[in-house]
């Protein structure tokens, strides 16, 4: 197998090459310098590419290519590009590398089934190859029964394809195995008899593995090419989004997305607004059920809905940043989230990550508050404790909480509603008031005892906070 490589970085391509060339011994890989390296049409089996000379405009992929896509930037817009563009898939920095050995062995295995199906060919009655699905324009020259079969979990898939492939059916077909799904086509004489076969398949897969089966079948005929059977089948696979699995229908009817807009009105993001800093999470779980999943065909296009997850997402994230709610477990949090929006097949599934997430940061935004409140009370103690020491600071107070004073400062700011500066002064002069009215104390020593540094500056302050200077105070 033949790879060619355009990254950025050269010392990840090499890495690279090490990784995918240790693998396997038939593995050879090129690494490209620069765009106009590729040569598209001849020279690799698969290409891995840096989403960078996408988004920058210096290149285009023919739809035929097979490709895969890698980025740091962690947006919709680069995962819509690059599925827009037919990639396989693609994968973010910091790179995991057996998803990227995942993805080729799963192209070797497609092209070594396509030469398995070559040789089956000699014997078979119906002499298909994936070119005629992926390239072609050849027509079937008789009636077809073909069915999609996709597993709920993908490492089952070559399982699938050698039950498949060993399983009676009771007319002559061909079994061909997609990344993610498998075609089989049928001669078909009987449809009843065919459909009574899938049916018992159906049946002993489940009491064979827990793996969920979803089994699309639909009938073609000699006016649609093999090309057009091909899409059709793959917007049957689209729709798992909405259908799940274990799901065995005969599908007589083509599949037509409808329009959905996918961002959010002005309305609807007040109201999410709302809803965040409310903490309703009953409110957003009907929203995000009664929003996704009582969905009825025509049911719109799943990048729309998808899109549309990821601009409520958006809101969620200014609430993360509003409360400081952004650490390092958020963090892995939202960016599983994020993956779970974009690459889970099931739409009912995304909603329950996307409720459980949300569920989860109104439990951390409730602790944070707690301890802010806590940092409050502990900041008025040791006020109440230190005033009376003309040293006594904001430093002083930090060390002994265990915080940085800039963290400790705007903490107590947000909850008390003041400064600790102001909150210090008003305790002192409040002990100064206490003094000037219970004692004979001079002004001096008032203001030593209430923590001021000197007598001048303590009468200065005093004015400032009750109109009056110490002695009308006391005078009054």
């Amino acid at each position: 197998m033949h790879i060619y490589m355009l990254l950025h970085d050269p010392l990840e391509s090499q890495g690279l090459k090490w990784l995918l060339t240790s693998q396997w011994n038939d593995m050879q890989v090129t690494i490209a310098e620069q765009a106009a390296d590729l040569e598209w049409m001849h020279e690799a089996d698969f290409y891995i590419i840096d989403m960078k000379f996408i988004t920058e405009g210096k290149m285009t992929i023919p739809a035929h290519v097979k490709w895969l896509g890698l980025s740091s930037e962690r947006t919709f817009q680069t995962v819509y590009e690059a599925l827009s563009m037919k990639a396989e898939d693609i994968l973010f920095r910091p790179l995991q590398p057996e998803r990227l050995i995942s993805h080729v062995q799963q192209l070797r295995f497609r092209r070594r089934n396509e030469k398995v199906q070559l040789k089956r060919q000699n014997k078979s009655d119906l002499p298909l190859t994936y070119e005629d699905f992926l390239v072609g324009n050849t027509y079937p020259d008789r009636l077809l029964l073909i069915g999609l079969i996709a597993p709920s979990h993908l490492d089952k898939l070559r399982y699938l394809v050698r039950e498949l492939e060993r399983y009676d059916f009771p007319t002559r077909y061909d079994v061909f195995p997609f990344s993610d799904f498998v075609l089989v086509v049928h001669e078909m004489k009987e449809s009843a008899e065919l459909q009574e076969a899938y049916r018992a398949f159906f049946s002993e897969w489940k009491y064979q593995s827990d793996t969920l089966l979803t089994i699309y079948l639909h009938e073609g005929t000699k006016r649609i090419s093999y090309r057009e059977l091909y899409r059709k089948m793959r917007r049957f696979h689209e729709r798992i989004f909405y259908d799940g699995y274990d799901i065995l229908t005969l599908e007589e009817k083509d599949i037509h997305w409808r329009d959905l807009d996918p961002f959010l009105s002005p309305l609807e993001q007040r109201k999410w607004i709302e809803m965040l800093e409310k903490q309703q999470s009953a409110e957003i779980r009907s929203w995000m059920e009664q929003d996704f999943l009582t969905l009825s065909a025509p049911y719109p296009n799943p990048e729309m809905v998808r899109i549309r997850l990821t601009s409520i997402l958006a809101q969620v994230r200014r609430y993360m940043t509003s409360k400081s709610l952004i650490s390092e477990a958020a963090e892995s949090a939202y960016l599983t989230l994020f993956e779970t929006i974009i690459r889970e097949p099931v739409v009912y599934r995304i909603v329950e990550s996307f409720i459980t997430f949300v569920t989860t940061l109104f439990g951390t935004a409730q602790i944070v508050s707690r301890q802010s409140t806590l940092v409050e009370e502990k900041v008025r103690e040791r006020i109440a404790l230190n005033y009376w020491n003309a040293s006594w600071s904001l430093a002083a107070c930090a060390e002994e909480l265990n915080m940085h004073k800039s963290t400790l400062s705007r903490k107590y700011a947000s909850e008390a509603g003041e400064s600790f500066s102001d909150s210090l002064l008003k305790k002192r002069v409040e002990e100064a008031e206490r003094l000037l009215q219970e004692t004979d104390l001079s002004i001096a020593d008032v203001a030593m005892a209430a923590g001021f540094t000197h007598a001048t500056y303590f009468s200065r302050r005093f004015k400032e906070a009750t109109g009056l200077t110490p002695n009308q105070y006391r005078n009054r």
